[in-house]
């Protein structure tokens, strides 16, 4: 790219108009040629401009395939700064819109904004869009030399989580039953997940089911689970009617499940008005899920 490109497309970049760049020391005229490659700027110009641009003037120097680490360095501030931030739908964006696109640094990053933001629409209960994002986290996993597998093992168990709603919801990049997903044992979500597949599928509760020392939704849910099979479905209501009645908010996913689980208490109970109720609200949900 020649140095009148960059110039330009710095310029753009940063929503400048060339009177705005020029300011009083080049002409528009000037600046305008030197663009569009019909003049070349002195080094005193050089410097002028890139300081105006906030870039270094080895940037603006630099030969083709150099200016990749000036981009880099000049991009990597902004895309760490919203990452600390966790303003992760920016940090993407930047990501995407890098001229580093490729870097491995870069592509790590843009893993862990991609699944940040696949956690937070799984959260919300928008299923096909948490899809897609796990997926582009896995595309990104692919494209960098970093060691990702904690990122992959996580993204397999939302994936298993939600294939007990619907086998629709499954990744067109990973097969789910193969992904270790032991290194997911760090994230909580995944730990209740994983414990709840053991559970539904066995009947018996997983070692890290007893690791956790604070309540949660996810320690009410499986303790609800475990008193339901021990027939216990008034304590089992209690605790999963706790779970609704808390401050912490619960993944509409995990809500799913947790009516599914009142509904079956309630009709234990002989309380066939509540079991009603929740039957229509796992209904209603599960229709929103599945948009």
């Amino acid at each position: 790219m020649k140095i009148g490109e960059k110039i330009k497309k710095l310029r753009t970049a940063k929503l400048m108009t060339q009177s705005e760049l020029v300011g009083n020391e080049i002409t528009r005229n000037m600046l305008s040629r030197i663009e569009n490659g019909s003049a070349n700027p002195s080094l005193e110009t050089v410097c002028y401009i890139a300081g105006r641009l906030n870039v270094s003037p080895g940037f603006l120097l630099a030969e083709e395939g150099d200016e990749q680490i000036y981009f880099k360095h000049s991009e990597i501030v902004g895309i760490k700064k919203a990452l600390l931030s966790e303003d992760y739908r920016i940090c993407r964006d930047i990501c995407l819109n890098s001229e580093s696109f490729e870097d491995d640094e870069i592509q790590l990053i843009l893993s862990e904004c991609n699944l940040a933001i696949a956690k937070e629409e799984f959260g919300r209960g928008n299923l096909r869009v948490a899809c897609e994002c796990f997926d582009e986290t896995i595309e990104s996993c692919e494209k960098t030399l970093y060691r990702t597998d904690h990122l992959v093992s996580v993204v397999g168990v939302y994936f298993r989580y939600m294939q007990q709603i619907s086998p629709t919801l499954s990744s067109n990049f990973i097969d789910e039953e193969e992904v270790n997903v032991y290194p997911a044992l760090v994230d909580e979500f995944c730990r209740y997940a994983l414990a709840f597949e053991q559970f539904t599928q066995t009947g018996t509760s997983a070692e890290w089911m007893h690791i956790e020392e604070r309540k949660t939704p996810y320690t009410l849910h499986l303790d609800a689970m475990i008193q339901m099979r021990e027939e216990n479905y008034d304590v089992a209501y209690e605790l999963l009617h706790e779970i609704l009645l808390g401050e912490v908010s619960v993944p509409e996913p995990m809500l799913y499940f947790v009516f599914c689980d009142l509904e079956i208490c309630c009709r234990e109970r002989q309380d066939f008005k509540g079991a009603y109720e929740y039957s229509m609200d796992k209904i209603e949900l599960l229709q929103k899920l599945l948009t």
